[in-house]
């Protein structure tokens, strides 16, 4: 079975993306890898200081984040009918995004872009989008 590769953010638009995954891999009985990658920065203030309250490990705050939005898109994706597995990262999303698409043998990545509404050039996509496109050797579906 093939894999689709799905990157989402968290972002209002990572359900857009989503969505058409879930068309691509109904068309093509694709299964979904759905990957979110926390950008590895400190922890906000806020959060830092209930974790020193509550004596918690601090680090905890993106794997919760990363966790929530994976089940937020996952839920989508078993509405439609399809499974998914689901995958978290921690540092440069765009290595991430290819190595984990390599080591899953993906056939495809999915993704959304970020900036101006129409795309005029590349300069227009987001820098992980563009990152992603100039560095992938499999086919990328860039969802506006």
């Amino acid at each position: 079975m093939e894999v689709l590769l799905v990157a989402v953010d968290g972002s209002r638009h990572s359900a857009r993306v989503v969505d058409h995954a879930i068309k691509v891999a109904k068309s093509l009985g694709a299964r979904i890898l759905l990957v979110n990658i926390a950008a590895g920065v400190p922890v906000p203030g806020g959060y830092a200081e209930y974790a020193r309250e509550e004596r918690v490990d601090p680090s905890s705050y993106y794997e919760k984040v990363s966790q929530g939005i994976l089940e937020q898109m996952g839920k989508r994706i078993t509405e439609a009918g399809l499974e998914y597995d689901a995958v978290r990262g921690v540092g440069n999303p765009v290595g991430f995004i290819l190595s984990t698409a390599e080591s899953s043998k993906a056939a495809m990545i999915v993704l959304g872009i970020s900036g101006l509404h129409k795309i005029a050039s590349i300069d227009s996509l987001g820098s992980v989008s563009r990152r992603v496109v100039e560095n992938s050797t499999i086919p990328v579906v860039l969802v506006p």
